[in-house]
């Protein structure tokens, strides 16, 4: 039987018996179930040549026992269903799997989900995730269920600490049918680390000590979490991480500016009325004060000092009686507020405060009733709403600061799902077939404080068909909508975005921000189609085979686009002040008047395409382990021919494991081969193909004197590449050597 929804859901409560297979029936609420046929077949060929794990072992990494545990997805259906069971592109990873890893930021969990990175180059501050070329606001984040809206043109999207995540859900495509606004590109959901992440069987009280370097930015990082289980009743975690780090070597051996001195820290509880009612309780913060251009994205530029400061605060309640069917609820609330205070060091602002604020409050809760149709039909029904309320403020020494706004949004949105679900179709026995319908209704106010104000509101259905004639292979399809309301500093952005020098250092002019309350939504209708097969027991006993392949075809309307107009009256034509991609035209004859300007606005681009295909395989055993992840990815503005959002070039990352269980060690190797990218008419955006590599090992003593010892050491980009990611406006990180000692007890 699944948990009540209100609990977390870890990688812990799949476990099964490889001699029966992965295809024991998960029959939770709107599990959307296994299937297969000719195209699984047909994945399978293809993915017999390629192959990412999703099972995983239970007792440790080096693949020490032969029980697995399947990831569980809660995020992709809002009910827990095994990962690769949900009918469409969705990768859990769980709490061994990410310590593994030893994240030192968001970007290191992504490098092997196909479809999906981090642009914005290599400083922490900088990095923001892209789902299917959708960014910033169109991918929506989350830390144990509060969203992570926080958006700056520079400055990152989300601060979290890696190392206290129990859990990361990422899933790819449409998701406002569920969740509303940004639902366009997908959700990332990150969940804090609870007590089954750190204790083992009838430990009540223990946690991990770790101490790790990278030689790439000089990164010393120490860290602490720890958990009380005084009963099974309680659960009590919490954390605290520091992490130091100088300038970035990059792969042509310049250093980039950045320094970061991070505190982090977290706390959860959950408290338990009985099984299936409870409280829960979290709080999490993230401080980072940096020295770093006043672009964090940006090869080189004005120094500034930073203070990164985002803390969230998350409160709920489930209650899920075994003898109700009709009762699977939850409620939630939280705050999350995240703001960045930077002071230039050098140029025309030296000295100068510049602030932006945004303080996020929501509440949701939502219901599945569970009802019995037939011997061989049932139904699900999940009902529920979401509110919440950004308040935004943008200051320049205390007065306005151009392009970001104080105002505020509000969002409310009430949505319906029904999953029916058939079994035994056409006397096969163990076929299923389900068929999930849902629709989400949202309305959405924005306005400043000058008096500026919008409204909207937008209706996002989807419609899910899965069918499963094996229970080792199956099909899916679905139709969705999705939608993305406009930001603040989209609609009423004001001032000025930057100013305009000559070559001798003469002011020239300046580029200002022009508001335009006349945006829509950007929407999009996505077509997607899949397929995934499982087989166990192929060569040995405990071994597994798993292959997902999906193609999505997503046609948008009204994407939201920044448009920058330059034009300048030079005496001198060599001058090139601008960002990159951006041209300062000359337009007026030799020996007039020394000027340039323009504007910058956000403007709805009316038709694009984007579509591609998603592998994801695995072949796992005691001894080994071969995984593939690959992408490709076309997107294009129908009025220029040009790729829009952050197109990512065709790729795949393949990476071999060897499990050394009588040294309780593992060691690997992991490649990713990207293709080239055509920029179209903006050549600044081509990119050239590269491939890196990275080779790892892991000990972990699992008895003895040295038992909760743990040695990991990676160097990553190991032939020193030099190459730059699309969007980037720097060259990524060069070698970089890991070594993290970490020591686990429990009792």
């Amino acid at each position: 039987m699944l948990p009540p929804k209100g609990v977390w859901v870890t990688n812990e409560i799949a476990k099964f018996d490889p001699a029966k297979g992965f295809a024991e029936k998960l029959r939770a609420s709107t599990a959307l179930r296994s299937f297969g046929g000719a195209c699984s077949i047909a994945a399978a060929a293809v993915v017999l040549t390629a192959g990412t794990a999703f099972a995983q072992s239970s007792k440790s990494s080096a693949g020490t026992t032969s029980v697995r545990s399947a990831p569980i997805s809660v995020t992709a259906t809002r009910t827990p269903m095994k990962a690769f069971n949900v009918p469409g592109q969705v990768t859990v990873k769980g709490a061994e799997q990410i310590e593994n890893e030893i994240p030192a930021s968001l970007d290191d969990l992504f490098d092997d989900i196909p479809g999906v990175t981090s642009f914005g180059g290599p400083r922490r501050t900088g990095e923001v995730p892209t789902i299917r070329g959708f960014s910033g606001p169109d991918v929506i984040v989350t830390l144990d269920g509060a969203r992570q809206n926080f958006v700056s043109g520079h400055d990152g999207r989300a601060f979290i600490d890696p190392a206290f995540i129990g859990e990361a859900e990422i899933v790819r495509g449409s998701s406002s049918s569920l969740y509303g606004s940004g639902g366009t590109g997908g959700v990332i959901a990150l969940r804090t680390l609870t007590a089954d992440d750190l204790l083992k069987g009838d430990e009540t009280v223990g946690g991990r000590v770790g101490l790790s370097y990278r030689s790439g930015n000089d990164e010393f990082a120490q860290r602490l979490v720890g958990a009380w289980r005084p009963d099974d009743m309680t659960d009590i975690t919490g954390g605290i991480v520091r992490r130091k780090s100088e300038d970035v070597r990059l792969g042509n051996d310049v250093k980039l500016d950045a320094e970061d001195d991070i505190l982090s820290g977290f706390l959860r509880g959950e408290f338990k009325e009985n099984e299936s009612t409870g409280i829960r309780l979290g709080w999490n913060r993230f401080r980072n004060d940096a020295r770093e251009p006043n672009n964090g994205q940006a090869a080189a530029g004005t120094l500034a000092d930073k203070n990164v400061d985002s803390e969230t605060f998350t409160a709920g309640v489930f209650f899920s009686p075994a003898n109700n069917p009709l009762l699977d609820a939850e409620v939630n609330a939280y705050r999350t507020t995240s703001r960045v205070d930077e002071t230039n060091l050098t140029g025309t602002q030296a000295n100068q405060l510049q602030e932006r604020k945004l303080t996020t409050f929501g509440l949701s809760a939502d219901n599945t009733s569970n009802f019995v149709l037939a011997d061989n039909a049932d139904l699900a029904l999940t009902v529920g709403f979401d509110y919440y309320r950004e308040d935004a403020e943008g200051a320049l020494n205390g007065g306005v600061r151009g392009g970001v706004v104080t105002g505020d949004q509000q969002f409310y949105g009430f949505f319906a799902q029904t999953a029916f679900s058939f079994y035994d179709i056409f006397g096969l026995d163990g076929s299923e077939f389900t068929l999930t319908p849902g629709v989400r209704y949202d309305n959405f106010d924005s306005k400043d404080t000058v008096g500026n104000k919008t409204s909207d509101n937008q209706l996002s259905p989807k419609i899910t068909a899965q069918f499963a004639p094996v229970e080792w292979g199956f099909v899916y399809g679905s139709y969705a909508e999705a939608f993305r309301a406009p930001r603040l500093d989209e609609l009423f952005a004001t001032g000025t975005h930057f100013p305009v020098f000559s070559p001798t250092g003469q002011f020239a002019g300046t580029n200002q921000f022009i508001p335009n309350t006349a945006l829509e939504p950007q929407s999009t209708d996505t077509w997607e189609f899949g397929a995934g097969v499982e087989l166990t027991d192929l060569f040995s006993e405990d071994d597994v085979f798993q292959a997902k392949l999906g193609h999505y075809s997503i046609n948008g309307e009204n994407f939201l686009s920044t448009e920058v107009i330059q034009t300048a009256n030079l005496t001198t034509p060599q001058f090139a002040p601008f960002p990159p991609g951006f041209t300062c035209l000359i337009t007026a004859p030799a020996g007039t008047a020394l000027a340039c300007g323009g504007t910058t606005q956000v403007v709805n681009i009316p038709d694009a395409e984007l579509d591609g295909f998603e592998l994801e395989a695995s072949y796992d055993s005691s001894r080994f382990r071969v995984a593939l992840a690959g992408s490709t990815m076309d997107t294009e503005n129908k009025a220029t021919g040009n790729p829009i959002g952050v197109e990512q070039p065709d790729q795949i990352t393949a990476d071999l494991r060897l499990k050394l269980p009588e040294i309780d060690s593992f060691i690997g190797w992991q490649s990713t081969f990207a293709d080239s990218h055509d920029g179209g008419t903006v050549t600044a955006n081509d990119r050239d193909s590269y491939n890196i590599h990275e080779v790892y090992a892991r000990w972990r003593a699992e008895e003895g004197a040295l038992a909760g010892f743990s040695v990991g050491v990676t160097a990553e980009n190991l032939f020193d590449e030099e190459y730059q990611r699309v969007a980037a406006d720097t060259l990524e990180e060069g070698r970089s050597v890991l070594v993290d000692v970490s020591y686990r007890i429990g009792w």
